[in-house]
């Protein structure tokens, strides 16, 4: 495509005719992966930045943009260069994203859920669907690891279009902190904007809760979206009211809302309620345990009734909605359950053991620690949250990065307000640890890394899942007995 084709006013950027008429095949941000003939942008200004534009260029590249010129022959000044990434990439990928009906869905928890029960509902009646998230990318049983929550523009716009290719109709997709603050979404418009929650998260990259919060908030621009969808129990509204110009719906459980639950029961292995939609009454049953699954639920709801989904399609694809690997999976076995789940904020860590305690008969067990290399001021909240709603707590090891792992869990011990500890910064050893020392009737949680497959460490990613542990250890405490039924997985 045309360089020509790809800017526009705002970009600021004077270029020779030329130029302007170049081919483009490719915008490298990574010089070092810079092919002969690509078009280099600089994201970042720093130091060595001059130093990234001449390895670019000597290793192929037409011509560089960066938001100053340093001097450097074939280096032009552009605008906004974050910006114009996700604008040059969406022109690209020949506008993919106009040709769809996206459903955007921003929050610190509950995400991955809400995403993927809009996309069973949608799917159920009939859709075309698409999905885009932290468990990665699909559309009609084709997976693909996208390594973020929210893709860069590159990777994003290529999924784009081959949806469109594919004839989806409707994309839905998680909306991270960081994509909006890195203007990953520049260029998209969202049908419908859904914002679950926001708790302390991402302290490290944003700052204050302040920042945080205005970010998320982004979304609920008229640049963004024609319309939005935000839970009343877990977001100011009166806040929320002055940063958004676009229609919105409400929907909760505590807080006066348009869309609500009442009459919940619930249990380990599902839950029923009562929701009022816009006057419209539906009982809902769900295999989806915990109280912020209703939430979830509730939000799905709301959407699928915007789009003019039959209650009756929403009520049969709730019940027979699938669980989304590592959000709250319920193993069970002799009488004592584990639930393996990705709470990893204070907020999520709380809601878990809540809900859990809530419906456990016997006690409650927490193993968790904290990412390394991450905000650190959540760890001592984490460790108060865990110890004053736990029986018994497990600190260990999550993904350290390149932290001593100790050092982490000590961060997370100044937060613990009782002696209901123990330390074991092998994850392996203190779930199985926790394991054996829980009773029957006994609930076991381990919280933070979900469906992760890895565990980072010193900047290596080693093979790891909590599932496997978990199924090794009743492996090798079991004893083979013909027609033995005792392990059941909630799948």
């Amino acid at each position: 495509m045309k360089f020509k084709y790809l800017i526009d006013p705002l970009m600021n950027i004077n270029l020779s005719e030329d130029l302007l008429n170049y081919d483009v095949k490719n915008i490298a941000i990574d010089p070092k992966k810079v092919q002969k003939g690509d078009v280099f942008l600089l994201l970042k200004e720093g130091e060595d930045a001059d130093k990234k534009i001449k390895e670019a260029l000597s290793s192929g590249a037409k011509f560089a943009l960066a938001k100053y010129h340093y001097g450097l022959h074939n280096c032009f000044t552009i605008n906004d260069p974050r910006r114009c990434f996700a604008v040059f990439e969406k022109r690209l990928h020949n506008c993919a994203c106009d040709k769809m009906k996206i459903i955007g869905v921003t929050g610190t928890n509950g995400k991955t859920t809400t995403t993927n029960l809009i996309y069973d509902i949608l799917k159920g009646s009939g859709k075309k669907v698409g999905i885009i998230g932290t468990l990665g990318a699909k559309v009609d049983g084709d997976f693909e690891d996208t390594g973020f929550t929210t893709p860069d523009p590159d990777k994003l716009h290529e999924i784009f279009q081959k949806m469109q290719n594919k004839n989806v109709e409707y994309v839905v997709m998680e909306v991270s902190a960081h994509a909006l603050a890195l203007k990953k979404m520049e260029g998209i418009k969202f049908d419908i904007a859904v914002l679950t929650n926001i708790t302390q998260d991402h302290l490290d990259f944003f700052e204050s809760m302040d920042n945080y919060e205005k970010t998320k908030f982004k979304l609920f621009h008229k640049s963004f979206a024609d319309k939005g969808v935000v839970c009343s129990d877990g977001v100011n509204i009166f806040k929320f009211s002055k940063f958004c110009n676009i229609p919105f719906i409400t929907y909760g459980i505590n807080s006066p809302s348009d869309v609500f639950a009442i009459d919940i029961k619930k249990d380990l292995v599902g839950t029923q309620f009562i929701c009022n939609c816009n006057d419209e009454i539906l009982r809902v049953d769900t295999p989806l345990a915990g109280e912020f699954n209703v939430q979830n639920s509730l939000a799905a709801i709301t959407v699928a009734n915007m789009l003019g989904v039959d209650f009756n399609i929403i009520k049969r694809e709730l019940k027979y909605a699938p669980e989304v690997e590592g959000r709250f999976n319920v193993i069970a076995k002799d009488n004592k359950k584990i639930v393996i789940d990705f709470a990893h904020t204070p907020d999520g860590l709380e809601k878990i053991i809540k809900n859990v305690r809530d419906l456990t008969p016997g006690k409650v067990i927490t193993v968790f620690g904290c990412g390394g290399n991450r905000d650190k001021s959540k760890r001592p909240i984490m460790g108060k949250i865990a110890s004053s709603l736990s029986d018994q707590v497990y600190l260990t090891s999550d993904n350290p990065r390149f932290e001593d792992p100790l050092a982490i869990i000590n961060d997370i011990k100044n937060g613990i307000i009782d002696k209901n500890y123990v330390i074991e910064p092998n994850r392996p050893d203190a779930i199985r640890l926790a394991l054996k020392n829980a009773s029957e009737n006994d609930t076991v949680i381990i919280a933070g890394k979900g469906a992760e497959k890895y565990q980072e460490i010193a900047g290596i990613k080693h093979p790891y899942d909590d599932y496997s542990i978990v199924y090794d250890f009743f492996r090798s405490n079991m004893q083979i007995i013909k027609g033995d039924k005792n392990i059941e997985h909630k799948r």
